[in-house]
């Protein structure tokens, strides 16, 4: 055999095992300026937690639907819970309020049998707390009231106490020998708990109502560590006394 055709012979073998071979993988992602991969960049929206709370019958199905967009953007359905963990909805757009209601559907903003809450949204939020209250009970008035509460870690870190007095009257709560006092109607965080024994703070709370100052609880309060802790001062109906319930929270990466 000559020799050219022997190597028409070798490149017939040849080009077809190139052709055959897996395109080069696609380059890893720039690293950050400190040797690390950049972070997935967030997706847009508020992450939305809800808590029903005082609810003797919380709503099953709610929708939260943004009014500015005119119903170009789909509703989100809301999972309604008692308790704080990781799992949220995510309302995909920077609402300055939304309206929530019994259907998906934008037509249902329309009916004011269909409305089940409202809420103004603090500006810039990511991350919120949407707890369901009882509403006012006024003509006109929607059945629930949503309180926001900001969930961020710079707004609600680890190892704090996130106390919203939820009451009519003022409220002061002493960890230990340190007092907090908590006006009507106000939000205060109480970072780094003082503690005592077992990493716990000996907690005490009371209440003025009528030139009287009552003690309306007393116990001990575990340094949250590394989660968070939700504490609500609210008056009893049944009893007509202010009393304190915890809700404990997660603070992972999420928030």
């Amino acid at each position: 055999m000559k020799i050219h055709h022997v190597c028409l012979a070798v490149a017939a073998c040849v080009l077809p095992l190139h052709a055959q071979q897996p395109p080069a993988p696609a380059p890893a992602p720039a690293p950050a300026p400190g040797g690390e991969a950049q972070p997935k960049p967030e997706a847009p929206g508020i992450k939305i937690r809800s808590l029903s709370f005082q609810l003797d019958t919380p709503p099953t199905e709610v929708y939260a639907h943004d009014p500015a967009t005119g119903g170009k953007v789909p509703a989100v359905k809301i999972d309604m819970k008692s308790y704080l963990n990781h799992e949220f909805n995510l309302q995909p757009t920077q609402a300055e309020s939304l309206i929530f209601s019994k259907s998906a559907d934008p037509a249902s903003l329309k009916d004011p049998a269909n409305i089940v809450a409202k809420a103004k949204v603090p500006p810039n939020i990511k991350s919120g707390i949407f707890m369901f209250l009882p509403g006012t009970g006024k003509p006109g008035d929607t059945p629930f009231r949503v309180l926001v509460v900001d969930d961020s870690k710079r707004a609600f870190p680890p190892g704090s106490f996130k106390v919203l007095n939820l009451s009519p009257h003022g409220v002061r709560i002493q960890l230990e020998t340190k007092n907090y006092d908590f006006a009507s109607g106000e939000t205060k965080l109480i970072e780094d708990p003082p503690v005592g024994v077992n990493n716990a703070s000996a907690m005490n709370a009371y209440t003025s109502a009528n030139g009287q100052v009552v003690r309306i609880a007393s116990g001990i309060w575990p340094h949250p560590g590394t989660k968070r802790s939700l504490q609500l001062l609210f008056l009893n109906p049944a009893s007509g006394q202010v009393e304190i319930r915890g809700i404990r929270d997660v603070a992972g990466d999420e928030f």
